[in-house]
C-alpha cells in the first residue's frame, strides 16, 4: 500500500517537472518499509538516472547531524557548557553583543543573529567584524545560518580540527560510513548535481554589497557544496552546510543516534526537546514538532535548501529520508514544502491503514 501511493505521487512530481528525481527511504530502527529511487539525478547537459546509492548535497541537514552533534559530544566530554558564551572560546568576539550570546542560543536559533549574510563579499579579515556586530538583543526564533557558522568556529577552536575532520573522526569513521563527507573526493561520480551556476546566490548577494570580485561558478555544480558561504568563504566546510551523504548512510546515522550510540540517551533527549515554544519550535539542532496534526509532538527533523529532508517520529519508531535535488538545474523556491508534507501524509496514512488491517 505504502509503495504504490508514494511511487505514484513522486512520479507525478517528476512528470510535472517539479523535481528531477528522488530517493526515499522509510523504515524503523531495524526494518526498511520502503526504499526506492525514481527519476533522474541529472537532467542537463545529459540525463543520468538516480539510484539508491546516489549521494546528495544535504545543505542545512549539516546543522543537526554535524554541528549540533559535535557540540553535544564536546558537552558530554565536559569541554563546553550550553550556557557558555561565544567570547569564552572566541576571544575576537570579546566586548561584542554576539560575544555575549550562549551556545544554547546559537543551537536553538535564538541568538538574535540575522538569518543570512554573504560573508564572502567581505575581505577575510572583516568577516569576524561583521559577525561581532550582527547580533541584536532579540531572542526570538530566527533561523540563522550565521549562528551555526560561529558554532563551527567554536568546535575548531576547542578541538584544533575543522568540522569535517572532527565529524569524520568522531562520527563517520566510528559508524563505518563510506559515503558521508564534506568536499567529496573527486573520484566519486555518483553525486546528484545542484544548480547550473550560482545564479540564485548571486542575486541574493547583490542586495548586500559589491559582488564583482567574486569568482562566481558558471558551471554545473556537482560534488561541490551549493551553499555560497560554505563554498566561497569556508572552502566547503562550515557549520551551516557542506555535508554530502546518501540514504543508506543517513539511515545508519539516525538509527544509531536514536539508540544512544552517538550521543548518550540523556543528551539525545536534550537535543529533541522543544526549547523555544511558539510556532517554530527548536531543539538543539533539530526542528521539533514540524508537522503538527500529521506527526506527534515528539517528532523532529530537518530540511535542506537543496531539497533534502530527514524526519523522525519516535512514537511510531519511524524514520523518513527524502533526498531530492530540487535546485537542479535551477533554483525554484517554494516547491519542496508541499512535496515533503504530502510524502509524510501518505506514509502516515498508509501505516495507519496497515496497522488496522
Amino acid at each position: 500500500m505504502i509503495s504504490s501511493r508514494l511511487k505514484e505521487y513522486l512520479k507525478n512530481c517528476i512528470r510535472e517537472g517539479k523535481i528531477p528525481g528522488a530517493v526515499l527511504w522509510v523504515g524503523d530502527d531495524k526494518r526498511i518499509y520502503y526504499f526506492e529511487a525514481l527519476g533522474n539525478a541529472q537532467v542537463i547537459p545529459k540525463q543520468i538516472k538516480v539510484n539508491k546509492d546516489t549521494i546528495f548535497d544535504l545543505a542545512s541537514i549539516t546543522k543537526p547531524l554535524c554541528t549540533a552533534m559535535a557540540i553535544m559530544l564536546l558537552f558530554e566530554d565536559k569541554e563546553i557548557k550550553l550556557n557558555d558564551t561565544v567570547e569564552k572560546y572566541l576571544s575576537e568576539f570579546k566586548n561584542s553583543l554576539t560575544g555575549k550570546k550562549t551556545i544554547k542560543q546559537l543551537l536553538t536559533h535564538t541568538s538574535g543573529l540575522p538569518a543570512w549574510y554573504p560573508l564572502y563579499i567581505l575581505p577575510e579579515n572583516k568577516r569576524i567584524d561583521y559577525l561581532r556586530n550582527a547580533g541584536t538583543e532579540d531572542n526570538k526564533v530566527v533561523y540563522s545560518c550565521l549562528g551555526y557558522i560561529i558554532l563551527s568556529m567554536i568546535i575548531e577552536r576547542i578541538t584544533h580540527l575543522n568540522l569535517a575532520e572532527y565529524c569524520a573522526k568522531n562520527i563517520f569513521k566510528k559508524l563505518g560510513l563510506k559515503n558521508t563527507f564534506f568536499n567529496p573526493p573527486k573520484e566519486i561520480k555518483n553525486i546528484a548535481p545542484t544548480e547550473l551556476g550560482n545564479e540564485h546566490e548571486k542575486e541574493k548577494a547583490k542586495e548586500f554589497g559589491d559582488i564583482s570580485k567574486i569568482r562566481w561558478r558558471d558551471y554545473l555544480i556537482k560534488g561541490e557544496v551549493h551553499d555560497g558561504n560554505c563554498f566561497y568563504a569556508f572552502n566547503g566546510v562550515s557549520g551551516n552546510a557542506g555535508l554530502f551523504s546518501n540514504a543508506e548512510d543517513l539511515s545508519r546515522i539516525l538509527r544509531v543516534y536514536l539508540q544512544g550510540e552517538i550521543v548518550k540517551p540523556g543528551t539525545l533527549k536534550m537535543m529533541i526537546k522543544d526549547w523555544t515554544g511558539g510556532n517554530e519550535k527548536r531543539g538543539l539542532g533539530w526542528w521539533v514538532n514540524p508537522y503538527p496534526g500529521i506527526l506527534s509532538d515528539s517528532a523532529f527533523g530537518h530540511t535542506g535548501f537543496t531539497g533534502t529532508m530527514v524526519m523522525v517520529e519516535p512514537k511510531k519508531n519511524l524514520i523518513i529520508i527524502l533526498l531530492v535535488n530540487s535546485v537542479h538545474p535551477a533554483v525554484r523556491l517554494g516547491i519542496m514544502p508541499e512535496i515533503r508534507r504530502k510524502v509524510i501524509q501518505i506514509i502516515v496514512s498508509s501505516l495507519k491503514q496497515k496497522s488496522k488491517a
